[in-house]
């Protein structure tokens, strides 16, 4: 045998026992990671749950998601955990994972609620409509209503407006966007503030400075201010909302704000 045709048996051996290494090696890996996902290998042990517990509770969480955490750690679906605990009422949100070696762990931030909305809603710190039971009374929440899938924008307004009227020491209460896309404010004191969906913040603005200016001795005196002007607004007097005007312009006080012609709406 020529030392060439010996040179390419030793090679095609080595390859060959390469090859079954290989393949055992494979072998192995198959055989060990079916043991390791089979249902009743590694089961998941414990489900921990951190969060601040205000409203939800231990038992309520384990509730949701004891379907959803049987069987095999490693074939855990994560999503399907995160979805259960973010069905509960009060959860906002929820984050899931893995803890070596057969845990899970789940941390949860509870819903934080802005304002009433509509009949027997809350908006959430996102302008979300949720629908929770609230073992104190609802009056310290303000009431916010608006068309559907409004409730961001008007939770947003509701926070800008209320700012604006804060500087000059008037508080925000109420706030409502209609159909017609007309913003009703209702304030601390009684005062109703009309506004329409053109340049809200600045016509609330310019009301603002001429408040402070020459309208703060009528404060409780106002039953509505109509902002939906050009170039200024009217006042309706507190009498005339007595005397059963109160949603019509009764007796107004036209204040002009322009530099020429009279307040007109826009």
């Amino acid at each position: 045998m020529s030392l060439a045709k010996a040179d390419e048996g030793m090679g095609l051996h080595k390859a060959a026992v390469i090859l079954l290494s290989l393949l055992s090696v494979l072998l192995v890996l198959a055989f060990g990671a079916d043991w390791l996902l089979r249902t009743d290998h590694f089961p998941v042990r414990h489900v921990r749950f951190e969060g601040v517990f205000k409203q939800v509770t231990q038992k309520e969480l384990e509730i949701a998601v004891v379907d959803v955490v049987r069987g095999n750690f490693f074939l855990l679906n994560l999503e399907a955990v995160k979805a259960r605990v973010e069905s509960l009422p009060w959860v906002y949100q929820a984050a899931v994972r893995r803890q070596w070696p057969q845990d899970v762990h789940v941390r949860f931030t509870e819903q934080q609620l802005a304002a009433r909305w509509g009949d027997g809603a809350f908006l959430n710190q996102a302008g979300d409509v949720v629908r929770v039971t609230l073992k104190e009374p609802t009056a310290a929440y303000s009431q916010l209503q608006g068309p559907e899938g409004t409730g961001p924008q008007v939770l947003e307004y509701y926070r800008k407006l209320g700012q604006i009227l804060a500087v000059v020491g008037l508080k925000l209460e109420n706030i409502t966007l209609t159909p017609r896309r007309v913003w009703r404010l209702e304030l601390a004191d009684g005062m109703v503030i009309v506004l329409d969906r053109d340049q809200p913040e600045y016509k609330l603005e310019r009301f603002a400075r001429v408040y402070a200016q020459t309208l703060r001795h009528q404060a409780g005196g106002i039953a509505q201010a109509d902002l939906r002007y050009a170039n200024g607004f009217a006042v309706q007097p507190t009498a005339a909302r007595s005397a059963g005007h109160q949603d019509a312009p009764g007796r107004a006080d036209t204040i002009e704000t322009g530099r020429t012609g009279a307040a007109n709406k826009g």
